[in-house]
């Protein structure tokens, strides 16, 4: 009973010419052979993003901060936007450590989900007098970005 098992197995991929099997075990083989990481997780993940802006603000990464903003980056309360990413370098202490201390609150604190839409994030850091400084991310076609920084606001909502 196993032979003619076996030999109708054998017939059948007779049936198959060589150059057409030959490629469908090789594309059968690279598909197995390839790393599921390539095609699983989407690059816009805010996780991802808070991580490295987070490590950035605390290990004073200016170039990376940048990298991780658009601009013009809005700011508050009458402040001048910053235009770019050497203007960023220059107000890095007025973005970070102004009115709040910015590493210690992102130590401590994550983001939360913006309540009207979910390509949005902030982040309020504590002040004096039950003020808060706020911290707005958004997704973009380019991932996400650091967009807005809020001075100093009663808000309390976050």
């Amino acid at each position: 009973m196993k032979t003619s098992s076996a030999k109708s197995r054998l017939c059948f991929l007779r049936k198959f010419p060589v150059p057409q099997l030959v490629l469908c075990l090789l594309v059968c083989g690279a598909a197995l052979v390839t790393p599921a990481h390539n095609f699983a997780q989407p690059t816009d993940d805010f996780s991802a993003f808070w991580g490295k802006f987070k490590a950035a603000v605390i290990a004073r990464d200016k170039k990376t901060v940048a990298a991780l903003s658009r601009f013009p980056l809005t700011m508050s309360d009458g402040a001048a936007n910053i235009a770019d990413r050497g203007e960023l370098a220059r107000r890095f202490a007025d973005l970070f450590d102004r009115d709040t201390n910015a590493a210690l609150c992102f130590t401590n604190k994550e983001p939360t989900i913006d309540t009207e839409s979910a390509n949005r994030y902030a982040i309020a850091c504590p002040n004096k007098d039950d003020n808060f400084v706020v911290y707005e991310f958004e997704r973009s076609r380019a991932g996400w970005k650091f967009i807005h920084r809020e001075f100093p606001t009663k808000c309390g909502c976050r």
